[in-house]
This record gives structure tokens, C-alpha cells and sequence, in this order.
């Protein structure tokens, strides 16, 4: 009995991932709003019965409650060509109904993340810079 909850629990979390990289891969390839264009996936989170999934994302920028509203606008408008694309995706009998979560914990790290990382490249840069003028001179 435990090795069959254990492997619909696997099933469950593959499918979740399955359904996660997709949409990272679609918004970031293939969708065409400029509304969502600065929206990032952070996590999709699967009901029990795959009937509904819960998209959390994050926002570039600065979000304020115009946008918000015009991003909620936005996601109604993508959210067919997005379910669409996943059943072709993924083989599934129930394409899951997409609501999407705005995250905004997730964006402050990730902004603190991409700022540290920028830090970092343009220090080594100026590091290789230094290096490469004093072997020069």
C-alpha cells in the first residue's frame, strides 16, 4: 500500500515540475504579450486531483495596483493559448485550470540574487581589466 502512495506522490511532483518548466519555457519563448513580458514563473502548485494548478510568479519591476490589474487582464487573456499549449505539451486527460499568484517575496530575492550576481561579473571584469592593462604595460 505505501509503494502505491509513494508513486502517485512521485507522478504528482513530476508532473508539477513537467508543468512548471513548460510554462517557464512558454512565457519566456513564446508569448507575445507585452503585458506579460516581464512576468517570471516561480513555482505551480498541483491540486490533488490535477484538476487546478496555481501558478506563482514574480514581476520585473515595479508593481503597482493599476498594473496588477492590468496583468490579472492580461493572464485571462493568455490563459486559453497557455492551456492549449500544455495539453499539446504534455500528455494529460484533464489539462489543469491555470490561476495565477502573484509572489512578491519571490521577486525581491530574485531581484537581490540577479543584483548580486551583476555585482559580482562587473568586479571580476574590472578584476580581468586591471590584470590585463598591468601585463600589457
Amino acid at each position: 500500500m505505501k509503494r502505491d502512495d509513494e508513486g502517485a506522490g512521485y507522478r504528482h511532483a513530476r508532473l508539477q515540475d513537467l508543468l512548471f518548466e513548460e510554462l517557464r519555457l512558454l512565457f519566456a519563448d513564446d508569448l507575445s504579450d507585452p503585458e506579460l513580458a516581464s512576468i517570471a514563473i516561480v513555482a505551480v502548485v498541483l491540486s490533488v486531483d490535477y484538476r487546478h494548478a496555481r501558478v506563482h510568479y514574480a514581476v520585473r519591476g515595479h508593481a503597482c495596483a493599476q498594473r496588477a490589474r492590468a496583468l490579472e487582464r492580461a493572464f485571462a487573456r493568455a490563459t486559453p493559448w497557455l492551456r492549449r499549449r500544455l495539453a499539446d505539451a504534455i500528455d494529460l486527460k484533464l489539462t489543469p485550470d491555470l490561476r495565477f499568484v502573484l509572489e512578491p517575496m519571490a521577486l525581491a530575492e530574485r531581484e537581490e540574487r540577479e543584483d548580486r550576481e551583476a555585482r559580482e561579473d562587473r568586479e571580476e571584469r574590472e578584476e580581468r581589466e586591471e590584470r590585463g592593462e598591468g601585463e600589457g604595460a
